[in-house]
């Protein structure tokens, strides 16, 4: 075999695997890091590629007395493994092995010939049901919270939660929840932001309140997107919240500017994200903050799994299923539009990650897992540092954008790349939003300035300046591409973040919190990850029934350099 045979094989055997490892987290909407897989490659090289991807993702491999597979990968599919003999413990038939409450979901077989077989059904109602099945320390903590709903209800009737979230199948299965758990439970979710068949499943069931489209045609026939979720956003509030679980602190905001009335029913709040909590300290240095806001954001259980770990899988992979499925070829590469696919695979490709925080740290680290040359853009010196220690370069926007494949943004911050930025990108350069905000990328800019933009494939447009021939992809519209080109982040890291704000409502129904940003204690925080920990077969060692104050090891008084006696 010749050297340059070599360097195809190997080429190939990563493709083969990343579209493996793409399909197996998709397959069930599934978490990679922290998961289980069982490998039956007879390849060497693919046997490789796809252990040293899995292990640098934070995937375990499988112990079956201790830990039986979440993921098996195999060559191809036989009539064995599409009758679910890859767990003997489980019955299953069909598309794959059946689910089983006690354990979790069922596993996920993957090919490398391109076969999968899940048990997961394509209906929205099937998707709402898996995710309730997989969001098992949710549902745990859901039965605890129903005792603090009962007492919070009192005699005035059940307690009303407004839920505002990126509506798809796990939010469908958190609001139910609430709902079993004795609330009555509103939803809104903005056009973009919505899966309208999951919106239609939760409003035909009845128990929840749905201000979301619930029919991929409804913001046309409604005239705008802007106008949808106008009226949404005012008829929740208008509907009476007792408690808010907010995402960006959108709703927060318009009850503050907008529907002041809102604020006389609404006793708390609990925010999703950085780019929520952000405004919401602004409020409350300002005096204006009316309402005790808990920043579940900040809390260990939500940021570093959902931010760290669940957006950067799940952006990296739906970067790569948008780029696939468009035939792209780094800018050096044919058209992307070209009738023959070119795509080759992230292995090999330089991607510009700008921002090193959470989001931006796990984006970095899904993609050099898949092989990517990852170079970090970040304005604070520390955290760049911290990039060149985790194995990347860190360099200046406009050293590292030139000569980039992909461009991420994980900044959470208006306008990170404006027009001058986008100037310095090659024609063909793929460029996305981990996480996102609302015009993270300055295509209002762009527009303005005279920019063109034409479909270059599903989720996928060019947008050339003038007088260019061609120009940069911009993916997903400009919006955060898990959850408007994918179905966002994984089963089990939302099942933290869920039961992370269930803990928070149970704290904000005590009623003892004053108007303000507020953290999660850390009893909190570990009662959550105990019971996280525990259904996935983990234990954390206990604490000292004695322990000092800050964890000194000894009284303060005692030290290393007493006088002699």
């Amino acid at each position: 075999m010749t050297e340059l045979d070599g360097r195809g094989s190997r080429a190939a055997a990563a493709l083969r695997v990343e579209r493996a490892i793409r399909a197996a987290a998709r397959a069930g909407n599934r978490l990679l890091a922290g998961g289980v897989a069982r490998v039956e490659l007879a390849d060497g090289c693919e046997r490789e590629t796809l252990l040293v991807a899995l292990a640098r993702m934070g995937v375990r491999l499988e112990e079956p007395a201790a830990r039986p597979a979440e993921f098996v990968f195999v060559e191809r599919l036989g009539d064995e493994h599409r009758a679910g003999s890859a767990d003997p413990d489980r019955q299953g038939a069909g598309a794959g092995p059946a689910p089983d409450a006690a354990r979790g979901l069922a596993p996920v077989l993957v090919a490398l010939d391109g076969g999968m077989a899940s048990a997961r059904g394509d209906d929205a109602a099937a998707r709402i049901a898996w995710a309730a099945d997989g969001m098992r320390a949710t549902a745990r903590l859901a039965a605890e919270f129903a005792e603090t709903a009962r007492a919070s209800a009192g005699t005035g009737g059940k307690p009303r939660i407004g839920v505002s979230l990126v509506l798809e199948p796990k939010t469908a299965a958190l609001t139910l929840a609430l709902a079993d758990a004795g609330c009555e439970v509103a939803l809104f979710s903005a056009v973009s932001e919505t899966d309208p068949e999951v919106a239609a499943a939760l409003a035909a069931d009845g128990r929840v309140e749905v201000f979301a489209p619930t029919s991929a045609g409804a913001a046309d026939a409604a005239g705008s997107a802007a106008s949808v979720d106008a009226e949404h956003a005012a008829a929740i509030l208008d509907w009476g919240p007792e408690y808010l679980v907010d995402d960006g602190s959108h709703l927060i905001r318009l009850a503050h500017t907008e529907r002041p009335a809102a604020l006389d029913r609404l006793r708390g709040a609990a925010e999703e994200t950085t780019s929520g909590v952000r405004p919401l300290r602004e409020m409350a240095a300002d005096g204006v903050l009316r309402i005790p806001v808990i920043t579940v954001n900040d809390a260990r259980t939500k940021t570093d799994f959902d931010n760290l770990v669940g957006t950067g899988q799940s952006c990296v992979l739906a970067i790569a299923d948008l780029l696939d499925r468009a035939g792209w070829a780094p800018p050096a590469g044919a058209d992307p539009r070209a009738a023959a696919p070119e795509y080759a695979g992230i292995a090999g490709s330089r991607w510009a990650v700008i921002g090193y925080g959470p989001v931006g740290v796990g984006t970095a680290r899904f993609a050099a897992a898949l092989g990517a040359e990852v170079t970090v853009v970040e304005r604070d010196p520390v955290r760049a540092l911290a990039a060149l220690h985790d194995g990347f370069e860190a360099r200046r926007a406009e050293a590292a954008l030139p000569s980039a494949d992909v461009v991420v943004s994980a900044t959470g911050v208006w306008h990170t790349l404006d027009v001058s930025g986008f100037a310095l990108l090659r024609p063909g350069t793929a460029v996305a939003v981990a996480g996102g905000i609302d015009d993270e990328l300055a295509l209002d800019e762009l527009r303005a300035a005279g920019w063109s933009v034409q479909s270059a494939g599903e989720g996928v447009a060019e947008w050339t300046a003038p007088g260019a021939a061609r120009g940069p992809l911009v993916l997903a519209d400009g919006g955060g591409v898990n959850y408007t080109a994918a179905e966002g982040n994984p089963v089990e890291v939302m099942d933290l973040s869920f039961a992370t704000q269930l803990a928070a409502l149970t704290r904000l129904m005590r009623g003892d919190l004053a108007p303000g940003v507020h953290a999660l204690s850390g009893e909190d925080e570990a009662r959550v990850a105990r019971t996280a920990l525990a259904l996935r077969g983990g234990s954390a060692d206990p604490a000292p029934s004695r322990s000092r104050p800050g964890g000194a090891a000894q009284p303060w008084s005692v030290h290393r350099y007493r006088a002699a006696r």
